[in-house]
């Protein structure tokens, strides 16, 4: 049998580079991304200070930047999300992550039993909040009213109401329906709908603000929810995450509730909470939420044991 001779791995990689680039940066989300890239530049400022190598670090030389930032008062996320992206950083080179080792793993242990797991849960923000704003009777005021709309009864996270474009939205027999094209749950991109359902008050309409606020646009193409320059001027960039972290506080501001307590999840957090509350069954809100649990979904039931308990003594 004759024996036909392959590339070499050197031969291989000059011919695959360009795409084999493009599908590794593909492999995480753009958040995961910046997230990595903050944590990496906060760990090599410090290791330069101390005089020690960053990549690859030993585990003590982990152990003990991660002991700093629990002794400077950082959360437990904190210090999780900074351990992971160092790993990440040396696994993307190559190089065994200094995390994986039982040294970090047992003094990561002990930071989550000295300092508690417990995350602080942003408030909710409903659509009974927002039928009580009075919105501004322009572009912004219309987008703002429809953006925090479908974000309330979609459940949307900020970055998937940053990601919704024009030629996303259907009509649907209960209103309208919105693609997801891509989700913190759905990585892969397989995509999901969402129904934004019809309210029976046209004034409080989610469907209808969103019908109003198209028309307004007047484009079939494009972000749904773009930025808006001063005077108006609707752009041609989509709204960014951040900005409507901004709209939520702003929202709770005209609601005469602290902003600070309120973040661009809490439309997130309102919607599943009002759905709750009014008795919509948990694995019809999960699967609304695209939750992968009903235990993620519970969460949000904050008044479950209360009602459940109500008359007894």
């Amino acid at each position: 049998m004759e024996i036909i001779p392959v590339g070499t791995a050197q031969e291989i990689e000059p011919a695959v580079a360009p795409a084999a680039r493009k599908y590794r940066a593909a492999s995480m989300s753009r958040s995961t991304k910046r997230a990595i890239e903050l944590n990496w530049r906060g760990f090599l400022a410090w290791a330069e200070q101390k005089g020690l190598l960053p990549l690859p670090c030993e585990p003590e030389t982990l152990e003990a930047y991660l002991i700093e930032l629990a002794e400077r008062g950082r959360k437990v996320a904190t210090v999780e999300q900074a351990r992971y992206a160092i790993n990440a950083r040396h696994k993307l080179a190559g190089l065994p992550g200094p995390g994986d080792s039982q040294l970090v793993k047992t003094v990561m242990a002990g930071i989550r039993r000295s300092l508690g797991t417990r995350q602080r849960q942003s408030e909710a923000l409903t659509i009974d909040h927002i039928t009580a704003i009075s919105f501004r009777n322009d572009e912004k005021g219309s987008r703002d009213k429809a953006l925090l709309m479908v974000a309330v009864c979609g459940g949307f996270r900020r970055s998937e109401l940053a990601g919704i474009r024009v030629e996303h939205v259907q009509s649907s027999p209960g209103g309208l329906r919105i693609f997801l094209e891509r989700s913190k749950g759905d990585q892969e991109a397989r995509g999901n709908w969402v129904d934004i359902v019809r309210s029976v008050t046209p004034r409080h309409c989610p469907v209808e603000a969103l019908r109003k606020w198209m028309v307004l646009m007047g484009r079939n193409d494009g972000p749904l929810f773009p930025s808006i320059r001063k005077g108006g001027k609707i752009s041609d960039r989509a709204v960014s995450p951040y900005a409507v972290n901004l709209i939520v506080k702003w929202a709770a501001r005209q609601c005469g509730l602290d902003p600070a307590e309120f973040s661009g999840h809490s439309t997130r957090a309102g919607c599943a909470t009002f759905l709750l509350d009014r008795g919509v069954s948990l694995n019809i809100v999960a699967n609304h939420l695209r939750h992968k649990s009903m235990n993620t979904t519970r969460r949000y039931d904050r008044n479950a044991t209360a009602k459940a308990l109500a008359g007894v003594y």
